[in-house]
């Protein structure tokens, strides 16, 4: 039986929030619940040929409406208080930053065994380490005996870790080695390795997990690869980064990036370059997608031998995982939360080829389009802030990537 009706009726299993999204061309199906059933359903795939036609129609009615269907819900408002109160960003601090995959590095910047690089977020130091082993490690940057940090420089190259505090040794992989003024008898050695963090590796991007038993991360991003193949950035060299201090709550800034509905107003030379009629969205669980194709002729960005291939892909991987990816060019934007009216935007940029990618215009456009950006998300905070606004509104049509996300920060928070 083919468990699909209109997207009217779908609803999540708190009977709030609708699940099916049109995406301009893109039927999106999320498991969902039947009223009439009270379980939940799916897609079964072995469909008779009538069923399968059923599907192609209802799929060809999402892709060509141009509103929301006749009894599609509301989508629900959100409050400014999210965006500005210190109360709500200490529960963000505690169940998404401690509990989802968070971008650390690209596997360039600790390319040998032995090669570390600090990092931090949430509060919490970490310590990034390529293994003898050619395993990537991610300890926390605390010494087991005293609570010094095993390092202190940004990065290097070591044979072992050695606290300059008391001189404990630890191996690459974290097992202690040698606990200086230690008899044996006075502690078992290996019950003072360092804390492990849990870390993959994903497309030459390294990702950390606070959690102790985190989702895997392949599973919930690696539908990525498909979409943009042959586009492979796993090899990319990385060349360098920008970083942005904002004046704004770190979702403002998400916000923005999640829909282009604002770019004929606020990017008039990006919406020159891109085909906005063509703009898309799409919906996955963990991550969406906007894409476009690009004027190969006005385009700052790459050329691909092939014009079907001349799109730019605007990856958001949830909470704050940006990949912006343009023939022979990934830049990741990555969203750190400062506050709950701040944050600080990374920008790295990564080519194929560095030596014929045009670097300093590539750069260039960004910067513009970035300042364009700021100043639109500052003002937006201030808008938030002020007694004229309580809440907003979204657009079906327009802004279900902001939806979307929006959603699954309420779902972290148990909102």
């Amino acid at each position: 039986m083919l468990q699909v009706q209109t997207a009217a009726t779908f609803m999540d299993l708190r009977g709030e929030i609708p699940m099916v999204f049109l995406a301009r061309c893109k039927l999106y199906i999320h498991p969902i619940v039947f009223r009439d059933e009270g379980r939940q359903g799916a897609v079964i795939m072995a469909m008779s040929t009538n069923q399968i036609s059923t599907l192609k129609k209802l799929m060809e009615y999402e892709a060509s409406r141009k509103e929301p269907p006749p009894g599609f819900p509301s989508l629900p408002d959100i409050p400014a208080g999210r965006y500005i109160d210190p109360r709500f960003y200490a529960l963000e601090q505690e169940h998404i930053w401690k509990k989802s995959w968070l971008f650390a590095a690209h596997i360039d910047e600790i390319p040998h065994p032995g090669s570390y690089m600090l990092w931090e977020n949430a509060g919490q130091p970490v310590l990034i380490v390529h293994g003898d082993d050619g395993k990537i490690y991610a300890h926390y940057n605390t010494c087991r005996h005293r609570g010094a940090p095993i390092v202190t420089e940004k990065s290097g190259r070591k044979i072992r870790l050695t606290c300059k505090y008391h001189g404990w040794v630890y191996e690459l992989d974290g097992k202690l080695k040698n606990a200086r003024g230690f008899k044996d008898s006075e502690l078992n050695i290996e019950d003072y390795s360092l804390t492990a963090i849990s870390v993959t590796e994903w497309m030459g991007q390294v990702f950390v997990n606070f959690s102790e038993k985190p989702n895997d991360l392949n599973m919930q991003i690696d539908k990525i690869k498909s979409l943009i193949s042959p586009i492979d950035f796993s090899n990319y060299t990385f060349k360098f980064r920008e970083s942005y201090e904002i004046n704004c709550n770190w979702k403002v800034y998400m916000d923005n990036f999640l829909e282009g509905f604002h770019i004929p107003f606020v990017h008039p030379e990006l919406n020159k370059v891109i085909d906005y009629k063509s703009y898309k969205t799409e919906i996955y669980d963990r991550f969406s997608v906007q894409w476009c194709p690009l004027d190969s002729e006005l385009s700052p960005y790459g050329k691909s031998d092939n014009p079907q291939q001349n799109k730019a892909f605007y990856f958001t991987i949830y909470p704050n995982i940006i990949l912006n990816i343009a023939p022979g060019r990934l830049q990741t934007n990555i969203v750190e939360p400062k506050g709950s009216k701040k944050c600080v935007v990374h920008f790295d940029y990564h080519f194929d080829n560095p030596k014929k990618a045009n670097i300093e215009q590539d750069a260039e456009f960004s910067e513009m389009v970035q300042q364009e950006d700021i100043l639109i998300c500052e003002s937006v905070q201030k808008g938030l802030e002020s007694e004229g606004y309580d809440k907003g509104k979204f657009s079906p049509l327009n802004e279900q990537g902001v939806f979307h996300f929006q959603s699954l920060v309420r779902s972290s928070l148990n909102l």
